[in-house]
């Protein structure tokens, strides 16, 4: 079978440019595949044992492997602790529903399913949000129906509880994606919110928008904080350390795009929180329309001192 050669000096070349050009486009987009390479490495290792290839070509795809494992980020993330669950919180859900209506219904029934206190929905179609879920989820903050051109988008939160000190933010340029903050009370205390949904990575100055975006979350990561969004980006690819905070939850195979391909699916939504917030669970849910997954988090603050 030549064609196993072939295959594992190609994983080669892609290994060794996503390690050395990782930080520039296209080759930034091979970041977000790196557990896909070690998984292709350790199957071709296999495949040419199996096949009665030359052991050698077995060795350099096992190599291949280790080293693509080797270039994953520490873990950056947050445990969930179940015997937290009783204890004050916050459950807050986020998804991107693709402007696509029936997946916003979908998604707002799953929600209030799950009693969720906060619903914060990226991509939300250009309908009134006013009265949905208006018994239950009487507080709102939105950035506005989004003018028709490309990569401009609509976020809206729906809340049980008074939203304090709401803002609408316009991302950097050219598109100016708007990201909201604003605070909810929960224990007694003022938890800041940030929902934020940066440009998709397709060209060399997306990409870098994308990554300005990011790092303007920061000045408004306020402790406590949480910050959720879609922000294109894995947590093993370059932009995510410009992040704030840390994950909540496991990424590895629970991924929330390209749902429809789950071999190929990325975690590139994400709820990230302050060092002093805990969480008590995490979830994935199941496809509701959009190309992308609702996740969901219940989070605690520490008992006032």
């Amino acid at each position: 079978m030549a064609i196993l050669p072939i295959l594992i000096a190609l994983l080669g070349v892609v290994t060794l440019v996503s390690l050395f050009r990782r930080a520039h486009w296209p080759v930034e987009l091979l970041t977000h595949f790196r557990p896909h390479l070690i998984v292709s490495g350790i199957g071709g290792a296999l495949l040419c044992l199996l096949a009665g290839e030359q052991w050698e070509w077995s060795v350099i795809s096992l190599g291949l492997a280790l080293i693509n494992y080797a270039a994953l980020p520490a873990p950056r993330w947050v445990k969930p602790e179940a015997h937290l669950a009783g204890g004050p919180g916050l459950t807050v859900v986020w998804a991107n529903v693709w402007q696509k209506k029936a997946a916003l219904e979908r998604t707002l029934d799953w929600a209030k399913a799950e009693r969720a206190d906060l619903i914060l929905i990226g991509e939300h179609p250009n309908i009134d949000p006013s009265g949905m879920l208006l018994g239950d989820y009487p507080y709102r903050i939105d950035t506005g129906i989004a003018p028709e051109r490309p990569f401009c988008i609509r976020i809206v939160a729906y809340s049980r509880t008074p939203i304090v000190n709401g803002a609408v933010h316009a991302g950097p340029g050219p598109n100016h994606r708007p990201f909201l903050t604003f605070a909810v009370v929960v224990a007694d205390r003022a938890l800041n919110i940030i929902a934020a949904h940066p440009v998709p990575p397709h060209t060399t100055s997306l990409t870098q928008e994308r990554d300005r975006h990011i790092a303007m979350l920061s000045a408004h990561a306020r402790e406590p904080f949480l910050l959720t969004g879609d922000f294109n980006v894995t947590p093993w690819s370059p932009g995510f350390k410009g992040i704030p905070g840390h994950r909540v939850g496991a990424y590895l195979l629970a991924p929330t795009w390209f749902n429809n391909l789950p071999l190929l699916g990325l975690p590139i939504d994400h709820i990230m929180v302050s060092p002093a917030l805990k969480a008590s669970s995490y979830a994935v849910a199941l496809s509701t329309g959009s190309d992308h997954r609702a996740i969901k988090a219940r989070v605690h603050l520490p008992a006032k001192q």
